[in-house]
């Protein structure tokens, strides 16, 4: 009996050995990557490339490596926020921390959470991960770095990788990380804190350009009127109220004058957020949630949430349906508010949602130790 028990042992313990060695099988073509703990590789490699006009390609074989090396040297000039922003406008790779580009093109990431790593292990099996770092990476400037005219991408993932990323997280420690400890992190909140100095006069402006509106708002809903046809009680987005206004302008000069400011004030706030995405929002996405607290980790998700709702009811084709300002609603009458509440509400939402994430940032920052007293 003893020894069917040591038979048994061994053929469980051979087959434990087998799958791990195919767990852990590496072709040639696999990149060297020395991963540290918590962390994985997305393997980049160029599957097809054409040439531009520049290039006289006699290896295929040398033309590919040089593309890959090229490649390479883009990839690390890149700014990693930036990457970070494509992945945060796909909705992909929440909880995911870029930490840049190896040897081999390969980016380094690590996550806040198990979920994170989950997802991005979901998204490479499901055939995804190659078809969203084609969109995000393969643009004109990295085909002009390659000299090529067109790049096929393949994004992958290594299952060993995953298994050993998963439990390593898992006995990860849990307390806070001092921010000062690391360097990425800490040059990214010193981004966020020094534009953060041009806030106030943005926020001025912004009320300005509300108060400006909110004082001609009955000039603006009686032009409104008279220029639009009667049968006329619904706007349905801007795109359709700028066409009806062009329209109007073709036929009638002038008395447009509080109409253009309600444009002007929509551009205005369109390019203030696209701003605070590109210099706030993102870069805060690059700060890893062991350096925050759980505070810092709610006014994160306040500030991205605040700049994401501005950004899609500033859309040409949002919905005027419903988009509501309620402190603006009586102003407006009840038969008109298909006419008017969800085109008014738009400079009051942004001025609120802008002025959430001015106070809020102030309050990110200054709950990290090391930059409350700068």
């Amino acid at each position: 009996m003893a020894f069917r028990f040591r038979s048994i042992l061994h053929r469980v313990l051979s087959r434990d050995k087998m799958e791990d060695e195919i767990l852990n099988r590496k072709d040639d073509s696999r990149p060297a990557f020395a991963r540290p703990p918590c962390c994985m590789g997305i393997y980049l490699d160029a599957l097809d490339a054409r040439p531009d006009k520049t290039q006289t390609v006699g290896s295929q074989h040398a033309f590919m490596m040089s593309v890959m090396d090229k490649m390479l040297d883009h990839l690390k000039a890149l700014d990693l926020s930036v990457v970070k922003g494509a992945m945060e406008t796909r909705h992909i790779g929440d909880g995911v921390i870029l930490e840049g580009f190896k040897l081999g093109c390969i980016l380094a990431v690590t996550f806040d959470n198990p979920k994170s790593l989950d997802n991005l292990w979901t998204l490479h099996v499901k055939n995804r991960l190659s078809a969203a770092f084609q969109d995000m990476i393969v643009d004109k400037a990295l085909l002009r770095a390659t000299n090529t005219v067109k790049i096929t991408l393949r994004a992958k993932l290594w299952e060993d990788e995953y298994r050993n990323c998963q439990g390593e997280m898992k006995a990860r420690p849990t307390g806070r990380v001092k921010l000062k400890s690391q360097e990425s992190d800490l040059a990214m909140v010193q981004r966020v804190q020094a534009h953060c100095k041009k806030m106030s006069e943005v926020i001025l402006q912004a009320r300005d350009m509300e108060s400006k509106f909110e004082h001609g708002l009955g000039e603006f809903m009686l032009t409104v009127k008279r220029t639009f046809p009667q049968s006329t009680t619904v706007i349905r987005n801007v795109k359709e109220f700028e066409t009806n206004v062009k329209m109007a302008k073709g036929v009638q000069k002038g008395g447009f004058d509080n109409i253009d400011h309600f444009f002007t004030a929509v551009e205005f706030f369109r390019k203030v957020f696209l701003e605070v995405e590109k210099e706030l929002i993102h870069p805060l996405c690059q700060v890893r949630a062991l350096c925050e607290n759980d505070n810092q980790q709610n006014l994160k998700k306040t500030m991205k949430n605040a700049c994401a709702e501005v950004l899609a009811i500033l859309k040409p084709d949002a919905d005027l349906q419903k988009i509501r300002h309620k402190e603006w609603g009586p102003k407006v009458l009840q038969r008109e508010q298909g006419l008017f509440y969800g085109l008014i509400s738009l400079i009051p939402i942004s001025l609120d949602r802008l002025t959430t994430i001015d106070v809020s940032i102030d309050e990110y920052v200054n709950d990290f130790p090391e930059m409350a007293s700068k």
